[in-house]
This record gives C-alpha cells, structure tokens and sequence, in this order.
C-alpha cells in the first residue's frame, strides 16, 4: 500500500478525498443543474400562465356579480400574496435540492474517471503493481476490474 501511494506522489496524484473534491468538473456538474432547472422554470412559468388565465376569468365573475366587490378583492389579493410568498420559498428550496442531487449523481459518475486515469498513467510510467480502487456504487466498476487485469496480466509478462 505503500509503495502505491509512494506512486501516485510521484504521478502528481493526492489520494486522499476532500470535501473540496465534490465538484470534480464544475462546468460539467453545474451545466447539469441549470439544465434541469431551466427545464423546471419552463414547466412552472407554463403552469403559472395556465393557472393564471384559468381563475383570471372566475375572480372577474366573482368581483361582478357580488356586493361585497371590495371584500373580495382585499381577500383574492391577499391569497395571491401568500401563495407568492410560498412559491419563492417552495422554488428556493426545489433549486437547491436540484443542484445537489446533479452534484451527487455527476459525483458518482465523473469521480471514478479520475482514479482510472491515475491507474492508466501509472501504468504508461510502468507501474503494473498500481490496481484502481473504486467506491462501491461508483460507475465503471467492469472497466475498473478490467483495467485491474491488464495491469496484473503485463505485471506476470515484466516478471518473466
């Protein structure tokens, strides 16, 4: 184990994750996000036009046949106030939930990229004993065990 580490020191590699690793491509993870949410603006903007012209023509037949017009209008007008508010709320909360669930799933997908890569130049440098380790429900887990092979296979060719 310490002779692999010793390997990835000299390959220019820190094998211990940080927090900070969380985004490994941010243009990539990011991109991600802002797609689903522009398609999710898209989707509630709709709606809010839909719904808006839908009760739109029944607050006007309200308001016209009632005496209490006034009333009415102070009520309507508070509810479209509140439910304002808790759509800003509602949306600020679905925004975030948004960017971490892409940042998560780009994680799992992007972070096994970075220790094959480490195991391929390794083994371009020449260093066949170098295994690439995954996390558990990482992507990529056959080419991982594959390149493993390789690696193991062209270390019995170096020793005979």
């Amino acid at each position: 184990m310490k002779n692999n580490q010793s390997i990835l020191k000299r390959l220019g590699f820190n094998e211990h994750r940080k927090a900070r690793n969380l985004l490994l491509k941010p243009g990539l993870q990011l991109k991600l996000a802002f797609y689903f949410l522009l398609l999710s603006l898209g989707f509630i903007f709709t709606t809010v036009l839909f719904a808006k012209l839908y009760f739109e023509q029944t607050y006007i037949t309200l308001v016209g046949n009632t005496t209490q017009s006034e009333y009415i209008q102070a009520v309507v007008t508070q509810q479209i106030h509140d439910f304002k508010s808790l759509s800003m709320l509602l949306l600020a909360v679905y925004v975030v939930m948004v960017v971490i669930v892409a940042t998560v799933y780009t994680h799992r997908m992007i972070g096994p990229t970075l220790p094959i890569l480490r195991h391929i130049k390794a083994m371009k440098e020449g260093f066949y004993s170098h295994r690439v380790k995954l996390r558990e429900y990482d992507c990529f887990q056959e080419l991982a065990d594959e390149l493993n092979q390789l690696a193991e296979t062209l270390e019995q060719r170096q020793q005979q």
